[in-house]
This record gives C-alpha cells, sequence and structure tokens, in this order.
C-alpha cells in the first residue's frame, strides 16, 4: 500500500498528500519497460504530483494496491448510500445511517439502487492490453474510460504472461514495440494509430481510467474476473488489486458485499445442486469425509457442507492470495 506525506496549505493546515508506491510497477517480475524511448519514472513523478493536485487535495481519499490507484469513490463516507437507502425505505429521522444499505437491504436481499450510481475511478499503471480487454467490457454505460494509448500515446513496455514458461522467448516482443515507437514517434512515417497495428497483444499500455459502478464491482467485475475459476492470471492480479483498494477506503462495506458475492457462493451452488441430484443423507457425507454419522450431528452442518459437496478447486485468485501470504 501507498505511504502517505504531509504538506500544508497557505494557511498552515496540513493537507495529506499521496506518495505512488513505483516498487509493483517498476520492479513487477513480468513487466518490461522500454525506459530508453520512454521516460517512464518522469511520467510517475508527474502523474504522482498531478493526483494530488486534482484529487487528494481536493479531499477524495486515493488509495494505491499494486498497479492500481483508486483516485475516487462518489459515496465517500458511506453516507450518499446512507441517505438513499433511508429514501428507499422510508426512514426520515436517521437518514445517515451508515449501516442501513447493508444490513437492512444486502442482507436481505432486497435492491442494490443505493449503489448503483455510487462509482469508483481507477487508475491502472503498468497494465497490458489483455487486461484492459477483460475490464472495459463492465464499463458500458459508465461515464469515464480514458485510454489514450488506443491510439494516440506510445506503449511503455511489454507484460510477460503469467503461464510464460521460458520469458526469454519474448525479448522478441520488446523489440517490435520499439520499433512501432520509432516507426510512429521518431521517424514520423506512420501515424501511430496505425502502427500499433504491429504490437504484440501483451503491450504495456500507458496509464488508463475506468470508472465502475460499486454495483457492476460487487456483482459483476469481481466474481467474474476474480472469484470464479476460469478468470485469467494477470487479470486477476489486477482486479484483486482493485478489491484491495476498495477494502482500503471502506473495509466494512466491501467486507460485508464480498461476503454475499464471494468465491463461496459458487461452492453453495454446488452443493445444493449436488445435494438435490444425489440425495445424500448426512450420514452420506459424513461417510465421505471419513467422519462417523454419530460424530456428524454434533459438528457445525455448514463446515460439513462446504468441505464435501461443495469442495472446487481453488480459484486463481485463491492461490494468489495463498502465495501473497
Amino acid at each position: 500500500m501507498a505511504n502517505r506525506a504531509e504538506d500544508h496549505d497557505q494557511d498552515g493546515r496540513a493537507v495529506k498528500l499521496f506518495v505512488l508506491d513505483r516498487n509493483p510497477i517498476l520492479r513487477h517480475p513480468r513487466l518490461k519497460f522500454v525506459t530508453d524511448l520512454v521516460p517512464v519514472e518522469q511520467h510517475l513523478d508527474h502523474i504522482e504530483h498531478y493526483i494530488n493536485v486534482c484529487f487528494a487535495e481536493q479531499g477524495w481519499r486515493v488509495v494505491q494496491h499494486g498497479r492500481v490507484v483508486a483516485l475516487r469513490a462518489t459515496d465517500q463516507e458511506r453516507l450518499s448510500s446512507a441517505f438513499k437507502a433511508s429514501l428507499y425505505l422510508g426512514k426520515y429521522n436517521d437518514m445517515a445511517n451508515r449501516e442501513r444499505f447493508l444490513k437492512s437491504m444486502v442482507a436481505a436481499g432486497h435492491s442494490y439502487e443505493p449503489i448503483r450510481g455510487e462509482l469508483i475511478l481507477f487508475l491502472f499503471i503498468g497494465v497490458a492490453k489483455p487486461v484492459y480487454d477483460h475490464l472495459v467490457t463492465y464499463t458500458v454505460g459508465r461515464p469515464t474510460r480514458i485510454a489514450g494509448g488506443q491510439r494516440a500515446n506510445v506503449p511503455w513496455g511489454f507484460e510477460l504472461p503469467v503461464e510464460a514458461k521460458n520469458p526469454d522467448e519474448y525479448e522478441e516482443e520488446l523489440e517490435r514495440i520499439r520499433a512501432v515507437i520509432r516507426l510512429a514517434k521518431l521517424e514520423r512515417s506512420e501515424q501511430m494509430q496505425a502502427a500499433r497495428a504491429k504490437l504484440p497483444v501483451g503491450y504495456v499500455m500507458p496509464p488508463f481510467l475506468l470508472e465502475f459502478s460499486e454495483e457492476a464491482l460487487i456483482k459483476s467485475v469481481f466474481p467474474q474476473r476474480l472469484f470464479q475459476r476460469g478468470a485469467q492470471g494477470a487479470t486477476v492480479e489486477v482486479v484483486s488489486d482493485m478489491l484491495e483498494a476498495c477494502l482500503a477506503m471502506d473495509r466494512e462495506k466491501w467486507e460485508f458485499l464480498v461476503e454475499y458475492h464471494g468465491p463461496h457462493v459458487e461452492q453453495w451452488h454446488k452443493a445444493m445442486r449436488t445435494l438435490r441430484k444425489d440425495r445424500l443423507s448426512l450420514a452420506d457425507i459424513a461417510r465421505s469425509l471419513g467422519i462417523a454419522p454419530a460424530d456428524a450431528l454434533t459438528m457445525e452442518l455448514y463446515d460439513l457442507l462446504m468441505q464435501s459437496v461443495g469442495q472446487l478447486p481453488p480459484s486463481l485468485w485463491e492461490r494468489l492470495s495463498e502465495r501473497r501470504r
């Protein structure tokens, strides 16, 4: 997580400044930057400065995790969703109740309307084009998508695939990226929007912005690109950074939402499908776990189900989380 520093405004009041943690970007083991042609560190210095000017100094809480910076969350302090949930439920005498949406609506399976219009703006730094493609599909209807590298700005480098077994095999991809930069920006013999057709699939895009509604994050982005087993390596890593940034902004809120939409939900579905299909008894489940049926009567039934009929192979996200511990 990025550290914070303090500065003072003209009236002498302390102002928290955001400090960009460059290590997870510049020292990422799979990222190869073309620093001979792109002044990456200078760009990062400018980005850090203007994150402070445009966001931190304006009162937004800026949070970084890995290659993701959450620049602003419109439901800051959870008061906007508190007000909307109170109107929805007709509770006019306690409209700043921050827990009402979570405990009276999410827990009851009611509408997520109070956070549907609440947005989080993410800045992605050192992220490759395949991850962008995986995420941009969820931003339909949203107000912000800024990806200048698609037609104007030069790529910053190349990201090795998570599955790559022979990193040396990808050195030629860096040379292809250098050739495109020379062609479009140094020789100017082709426009960048034409020369980009020569880029390798895994080129690192210049920093880009994507904004998501909180409802889309917890119902679609995190389940499909993080919790479920089909999620892909680099995308899992970046979306995990997004979730960690959300947790840093409001841990109670996002832990509560993950409880209702997290990776265990797929286990619940599998358990119910298996029980319905195989018509298993508690004794059957106990025997499958090597437990005496009489002992199972005094054990937590939820744990027995999750360890037996709800058991799934670990997802990429779970394996990644395990490696980080």
